[in-house]
Order: structure tokens, then C-alpha cells, then sequence
């Protein structure tokens, strides 16, 4: 099964998981037959539809994950997946992983320029891709090494450990990078 942590690294479909029982959190989740997340409180009529959102993504993926509704609005906070039981945080691990897929970029095959945009064409994890950027929307470097990149689409793409690229790939990134 994959996990928030392995997001990056496998795509998966989306199970129909069983409802979790509400037990001394006061609340539960679970998979209507559309697929969505719902969550059911503790001495509350009705269930509420909820998207999932983390919100320290980068640096903390167990902490602080919302659960909104269709508005944005937050209905509930976990503090910690790791104080949830095993069938809940599963399926909010599920959800995250879903929510925050980001193609991991093995190889850099050409960045070409027009006018106001850059098209790359790459091979990531799960196949070749071709995206575009902004001029001015060069690709960032993060503290770990790693560096993110987003099309104009506000997708990302990461490239782990860069210098681990090829040579060819290597000289065509390090032109973008600041």
C-alpha cells in the first residue's frame, strides 16, 4: 500500500475502503460510492464531504493535515496521523498520496524557448511528459538539493538528487537554474 511519504514514487486507483468506525476520536471517514471522502461526527445529524490538505506539505507530511469541505472551509484538523488508528490514517494517507502526486523527472530530453514560455520534454517515473513553463517561472532549487518544477498549469515535477542526472540532462537544467 502506499503511503503519504511514497506519493512520488507509484500511482494507485482509488479503493473503496469501509467506513471507519467512529471510536474515541468523536469522528470517521469514509468512501461514498462516487469515491468521495466523507466525514461523519460524533452527535452530528449528516456527513460532510471533505477534500484533504496538508498543510506544511514539504516540511512536515504527518502534521497538520485539514479536512475541508467543498467551500474550503475546515472542518476538522489532525494533528498527527500517527495518533490515528491504522483503517483511518490509511485512508487519509490514500487520499494525500492521490491529492499530491508529483512526477519524479529522470531524464531531461530537450528545453526548447518561444516568446514567453519554455516546452520540456522529459522522462519522469511513470513515463515521458511534455509541460510548459513561464520565462519566468525558472525551476527551484530546495534546501535538500532537490529541485521543483512548475508547468503552467501549476503542476510540479522533481527532480531528486540532480547531479544524479545524466550528462546531457544535467547541462540542459543547470542553464535555468539561478
Amino acid at each position: 500500500m502506499t503511503t503519504f511519504a511514497e506519493t512520488i514514487s507509484a500511482v494507485e486507483s482509488v479503493a473503496v475502503l469501509p467506513e471507519t468506525r467512529v471510536d474515541k476520536v468523536g469522528w470517521s471517514l469514509h468512501r461514498r460510492a462516487d469515491g468521495r471522502l466523507v466525514l461523519r461526527r460524533e452527535n452530528v445529524e449528516g456527513e460532510t464531504p471533505v477534500q484533504v490538505a496538508c498543510c506544511f506539505p514539504w516540511t512536515h507530511p504527518y502534521e497538520f493535515i485539514s479536512l475541508r469541505d467543498d467551500k474550503g472551509r475546515e472542518q476538522k484538523l489532525i494533528e498527527n496521523l500517527h495518533e490515528l488508528a491504522s483503517p483511518l490514517r490509511e485512508m487519509v494517507e490514500d487520499e494525500l498520496a492521490q491529492r499530491n502526486f508529483m512526477p519524479r523527472i529522470t531524464g531531461i530530453e530537450a528545453i526548447t524557448g518561444e516568446i514567453e514560455l519554455f516546452h520540456w520534454k522529459v522522462i519522469t517515473h511513470v513515463g515521458p511528459r511534455r509541460f510548459l513553463t513561464r520565462r519566468s517561472d525558472h525551476p527551484r532549487k530546495l534546501a535538500n538539493g532537490d529541485v521543483l518544477i512548475k508547468d503552467v498549469s501549476n503542476d510540479l515535477y522533481l527532480i531528486r538528487n540532480p547531479k544524479g542526472l545524466d550528462a546531457k540532462s544535467l547541462k540542459l537544467l543547470w542553464v535555468y537554474l539561478d
